[in-house]
């Protein structure tokens, strides 16, 4: 069990990303993103996250948490994904050597498919599809066309 760590002040964004991680049998650990101070700083190490999801916004102190991530020696080597809204986040995130960025409003299929480079996350299962042959399709329709065929075709099949 991988463990991740949130750093968002957004309640639907810490719902969407619990959803995603604890359905694959992972922790999340939501931590607020506004404030850095040494219970923050604490709290991450403690938390010992195999992946950092950050919520870069402009408030005072969020920048400085990052750079935090990266000066510490318990922490300097976990990727950090971030997460916003910011037009100019294609540009920033690399500038600032995060490891990877996803664009505010959050798709879980992009977590999911970002998580899964971090972490050992199965593939959804998606549902099996049925090909049906062209042939019986054309049918199927010309059937549809003739309601005294769809009526005695309802009278033989139990209900």
């Amino acid at each position: 069990m991988a463990r991740v760590v949130c750093l968002s002040d957004t309640v639907s964004l810490v719902r969407l990303v619990r959803e995603e991680v604890t359905s694959s049998g992972h922790l999340l650990v939501p931590l607020p993103g506004s404030r850095l101070n040494d219970a923050l700083r604490q709290a991450v190490r403690q938390a010992a996250p195999d992946v950092v999801l950050f919520e870069l916004t402009n408030a005072i102190d969020n920048p400085h948490i990052y750079f935090f991530l990266r000066s510490d020696q318990a922490t300097r080597h976990l990727p950090v994904i971030f997460l916003s809204s910011r037009p100019d986040l294609d540009l920033l995130a690399p500038a600032l050597g995060a490891d990877g960025y996803l664009h505010l409003p959050l798709e879980r299929s992009a977590l999911h498919r970002t998580l899964s480079i971090y972490l050992d996350i199965p593939a959804p299962a998606s549902a099996p599809r049925i090909e049906i042959p062209r042939p019986s399709l054309q049918r199927y329709a010309a059937l549809m066309q003739r309601p005294s065929l769809v009526a005695r075709v309802a009278a033989c099949v139990p209900a």
